[in-house]
């Protein structure tokens, strides 16, 4: 029997930046670039760019909700963004960079108003969140070359990213990524030596088996060049085999923050 995936949509500025970090989710199957809540069929990015359209520069994720709740979707997007912006989104200023949750269903609109609610009553942040709960109805794909882009030209999504100020907000906010991921096959000897290794160094980390989950292989793949298993990602660096003594390094700096 196949697995019942579900959708999310989420618009969080530059979709450029958006696509990644749900592709890196575990449970995520995919994670699409494109344009939400407008009215007028298949969009060009030209006709979005004008900010007269309606729609906004989102993500289509379609998740395994038996690998990953909504709700980690609605803090993974949460700390992508400044929800606090009601004009756009760090140097991208315009309707079409607008920050919106999209619920798909009523227990979608529930956890995201919920969420909302309480990431106003944290006091993360000195002004109240503008992101709009909105309830979904159209989502369009992007053109290609707009998808996966932080893959296709990794240099210039680093300059943008960073020169936009987005990875500045994000690490002053939520601090730089903690999470560590064992990708790994159920026959490599070698990914129960690191998943020893972790435990032993109380390293909390996600495993997912890339055997099984060729979303996730095929992003280990563009991102290292490397195919098979084990590889370990710290952060945003990728550790390719068993090598202790990078291990012991990146977890060290894993650690110290």
């Amino acid at each position: 029997m196949d697995k019942q995936l579900m959708k999310a949509t989420f618009a969080g500025g530059c979709f450029w930046c958006m696509q990644p970090p749900f592709r890196m989710t575990a449970g995520v199957t995919d994670s699409v670039a494109g344009y939400a809540g407008g009215t007028k069929p298949n969009p060009s990015y030209e006709e979005v760019s004008t900010g007269t359209t309606g729609y906004l520069e989102a993500v289509q994720v379609t998740y395994d909700p038996e690998r990953v709740s909504y709700e980690k979707l609605v803090e993974v997007f949460w700390q992508q963004i400044d929800p606090t912006d009601s004009e756009g989104q760090f140097a991208d200023k315009g309707s079409q960079y607008h920050t919106a949750i999209f619920y798909h269903d009523e227990e979608q609109k529930r956890i995201a108003e919920a969420s909302k609610k309480n990431l106003n009553e944290s006091g993360k942040f000195k002004k109240q969140v503008a992101t709009e709960i909105r309830q979904y109805t159209t989502f369009y794909p992007a053109e290609e070359y707009h998808q996966d882009y932080a893959v296709k030209k990794p240099r210039d999504y680093k300059n943008y990213k960073t020169l936009s100020g987005r990875e500045g907000f994000i690490e002053n906010v939520w601090g730089k990524e903690k999470t560590v991921f064992v990708y790994s096959t159920p026959r490599c000897h070698n990914c129960h030596e690191i998943k020893q290794f972790l435990t032993e160094n109380d390293v909390d980390f996600t495993e997912i088996d890339i055997a099984a989950d060729q979303e996730t292989a095929r992003m280990v793949i563009e991102k290292t060049g490397y195919i098979g298993a084990p590889v370990v990602r710290i952060g945003d660096e990728f550790i390719i085999g068993w090598d202790r003594k990078k291990m012991e390094s990146l977890i060290k700096k894993f650690k110290s923050g």
